[in-house]
């Protein structure tokens, strides 16, 4: 080959090579749903989470908009427990038909990982998709934007067919929220000579397999099943049914949320700035629940009864006096509790003034007695 075709052919390969290297070397981030896709029954609940996976970049702030169809579906509870966002822009709230999730990570985040939770309830019958808004962002490093992608779900909402069993709980009635009993407690009725197959899973999509199961060890009967000792989280009973010379019948579910253990160890600090609260002294307090997530805050100023608070909270006592309880609640009702001994107020000016004027007299005062004292006992005394 000649020489003078080389070093073109050189630089055509070479920037092709950066062409083919640079973008793996580019942040990039991708945000999904799980489950991507469901089948609801009309009436019923499910819950999808909001993750993120920072495809091998370290990110430090999530910043995203989920968009759903508030005529298909409604929100009936929204949880950040487990989040790897700990330090929250804004709460989560609902606005007209969107969802924000907007916090970030001190140190930052690389991997897989919960975002949020968001709990909705099947009103109408019809195809539902959330999705995330185009200007949703994840930033790393020093705030530089990831080159982002998203997944949607799709979520099919159809009429309950009729004849299936209905379960329930005595332990968890109510599948939309947290309970604090490791012991789950199902109850179905039994159909005349049914037969059924079931699974319990972390998995919302499980399904049991066309073959009849019995009972083993403590779930007592089929109709009437009990799981104890377990662990927190979020759990799916499945169940078919099998009627006497009919197919087994579509799946039918039962959601429990698990949380037995209280919220995290915290320190609440008493604190004054002259841009809050007019320069009052005020308590400032934060602390995560991995599982269920903190409900609410109660402060408790020396005999006073316990308060719902949020942080900052202007201080009732402003003398500093009072012992102070800080209560944090996660949503399955545990408590942790932090106690606070406020520091003494240093001493008025006018008071530290006065005490050292009165020493200062009180130390001239005695100097004089001392010396007429003395002066009394070195004159000499003559007998009459």
């Amino acid at each position: 080959m000649p020489k003078s075709n080389l070093k073109p052919n050189l630089l055509v390969i070479f920037f092709i090579f950066l062409f083919l290297i640079i973008p793996f070397f580019v942040g990039a981030a991708t945000l999904y749903l799980l489950p991507q896709s469901q089948t609801v029954y009309q009436g019923d609940t499910f819950l999808v989470e909001v993750r993120l996976d920072t495809e091998g970049e370290e990110i430090n702030a999530v910043g995203t908009d989920l968009k759903f169809p508030a005529d298909l579906l409604e929100i009936i509870d929204l949880s950040k427990g487990g989040s790897v966002l700990t330090l929250w822009v804004e709460e989560p709230s609902i606005k007209q038909g969107e969802v924000p999730f907007v916090g970030g990570v001190p140190g930052g985040f690389k991997g897989e990982g919960l975002i949020g939770k968001i709990t909705f309830l099947g009103k109408e019958i019809g195809r539902a998709e959330v999705s995330f808004k185009e200007d949703s962002k994840a930033l790393y490093g020093e705030g530089i934007p990831a080159d982002l992608s998203f997944l949607e779900g799709n979520y099919e909402i159809i009429k309950r067919p009729e004849g299936l069993p209905v379960i329930s709980s005595r332990t968890h009635p109510d599948q939309s929220k947290w309970h604090k009993s490791d012991t789950l407690h199902l109850h179905w009725d039994l159909a005349d000579g049914a037969q059924y197959s079931f699974i319990l899973s972390y998995d919302p999509l499980a399904e049991p397999d066309d073959v009849p199961d019995k009972p083993k060890g403590e779930l007592i009967w089929v109709g009437d099943m009990e799981y104890p000792n377990l662990e927190d989280g979020i759990y799916y009973f499945s169940l078919k049914q099998k009627l006497p010379a009919e197919d087994w019948s579509e799946k039918v579910g039962f959601r429990a949320m698990i949380d037995v253990t209280s919220p995290e160890e915290f320190r609440a600090e008493i604190g004054q700035d002259p841009l809050m609260f007019e320069g009052k002294y005020f308590l400032s307090s934060a602390t995560i629940d991995k599982t269920s997530g903190i409900d609410y805050y109660e402060v408790k100023e020396g005999k006073r009864n316990f308060k719902r608070a949020k942080s900052p909270y202007l201080l009732g006592d402003q003398s500093l006096r009072s012992k102070i309880l800080v209560k944090a609640v996660d949503k399955a009702g545990n408590e942790r509790v932090s106690e606070i001994t406020p520091p003494k107020k240093p001493l008025p000016y006018w008071i530290i003034t006065s005490i050292i004027f009165l020493v200062i007299v009180g130390w001239i005062i005695y100097r004089v007695i001392s010396s007429r004292l003395k002066a009394q006992k070195s004159k000499p005394q003559f007998k009459t």
